[in-house]
């Protein structure tokens, strides 16, 4: 099973190669716009494509992955910011770096994000 969680064209790219023949790839990020998709390849390696939205089935599974060692999730996130740089920081990041920036986890104190 593949997760693609960051709306990045290369990323959807890189996992349809990566994933095995009836192996199911699940989208769960929101794609800001178009995302060009190679169905060919989906029907004749019979991915079982899959979406969602908040979270729905998909949680607990994924918890337990993080949790187990399985997905390691620190390379998922960009930066750590407190709330008093989510403007400067964190929407400026997302916005020029849009194709490498993927997570970046916001505390009230800035600290033990």
């Amino acid at each position: 099973m593949a997760f693609e969680c960051i709306s990045v064209q290369v990323v959807l790219d890189t996992l349809m190669v990566a994933v095995r023949p009836t192996e199911v790839l699940v989208v769960v990020s929101i794609w800001g716009m178009r995302a060009d998709f190679d169905i060919h390849k989906l029907v004749m390696k019979e991915i079982d494509l899959r979406r969602t939205i908040a979270y729905v089935n998909s949680r607990p599974a994924t918890i337990e992955m993080e949790e187990t060692g399985k997905m390691d999730l620190a390379p998922l996130i960009t930066d750590r910011i407190g709330l008093d740089g989510v403007v400067e920081e964190g929407f400026e990041t997302l916005i020029h770096r849009n194709e490498t920036a993927v997570k970046i986890p916001v505390s009230p104190s800035g600290k033990d994000v």
